[in-house]
């Protein structure tokens, strides 16, 4: 654990870091006085501040989010329910079944079942690291549209559109199991070279600097709106990965537009949605 968050730092922006954390430390045990320090916060109101800003409690966030992950590894992955149980923190079966029915309203055998279809032509590609700036959005993917205009807004005025940009949106959740008011995206421009990786003193609160790690991807075109792009999810991440015995790093799947939405149809827009393997 860090020494803390400076207490100058705008609150929203304490509060993203802190959810940050907790999602990369998402298999350590919680302790309540070290996540006040790091927000800096005093722990005698860190639990409220968290509260009304997130939505839930500090523990309700870290079980929801154990839950969920498990959810995505019955859904996209091999393993047998009692390791996804241990994995997610519960002692026994029987607790993570009861746990996970009543997030879900259904068992976790049941909730793997799905229907099998042919593999989709995925494709595995390199990629260096880059370094993203980001805008964050909390709340249901319909309503990225106002990250993006932040970005678009920060990216223009730091003179980074002269040239066309490689853009990408950073998924966090899947609306399927997460609560579409608590899902978290990200819209993010790649750094350009020889510019500066850091977020600009007179940006909003929301935006952030990410390294998007260098490695192997698995990639796959979706073609036309968002509206339907569920279903190239469940067939790269649902059917084609699992049968390959494929691993994927706890990481956001990462969305490349390949067209320009504002002269393309919508029934033939393209978008890449990748994973990273492990």
């Amino acid at each position: 654990m860090t020494d803390g968050t400076p207490r100058h730092i705008p609150w929203v922006e304490r509060m993203l870091r802190t959810l940050d954390h907790i999602h990369a430390h998402l298999d350590a045990e919680v302790n309540p006085a070290e996540l006040a320090r790091y927000a800096g916060f005093s722990p005698h109101h860190f639990h409220r501040v968290f509260r009304g800003m997130v939505g839930e409690s500090v523990m309700g966030y870290v079980r929801r989010l154990r839950l969920e992950r498990a959810a995505l590894r019955l859904k996209h992955g091999e393993a047998s329910v009692s390791a996804v149980a241990i994995d997610a923190g519960y002692g026994s079966h029987e607790a993570f079944t009861r746990a996970f029915r009543d997030r879900f309203g259904v068992v976790p055998s049941a909730f793997r079942d799905t229907d099998v279809a042919s593999e989709p032509p995925i494709r595995l590609m390199r990629e260096p690291e880059r370094q993203l700036l980001a805008a964050r959005h909390v709340g249901a993917y319909e309503g990225v549209g106002a990250a993006w205009e932040t970005l678009i807004g920060v990216a223009g005025r730091l003179g980074w559109l002269a040239t066309p940009p490689i853009t990408m949106g950073l998924v966090y959740d899947d609306p399927d199991i997460t609560e579409a008011a608590q899902c978290r995206y990200e819209a993010a421009i790649v750094v350009p070279d020889g510019q500066p990786a850091v977020v600009p003193e007179w940006a909003p609160p929301t935006m952030i600097v990410r390294t998007l790690p260098a490695g192997t991807w698995a990639c796959l075109v979706h073609v036309g709106g968002y509206d339907t792009i569920q279903s190239t999810y469940d067939a790269l991440l649902g059917q084609a990965l699992p049968r390959r015995g494929i691993e994927l790093a706890d990481e956001p799947t990462v969305e490349v537009t390949l067209d320009d939405p504002r002269t393309t149809p919508p029934d033939r827009l393209r978008t890449d949605i990748r994973v990273r393997l492990t």
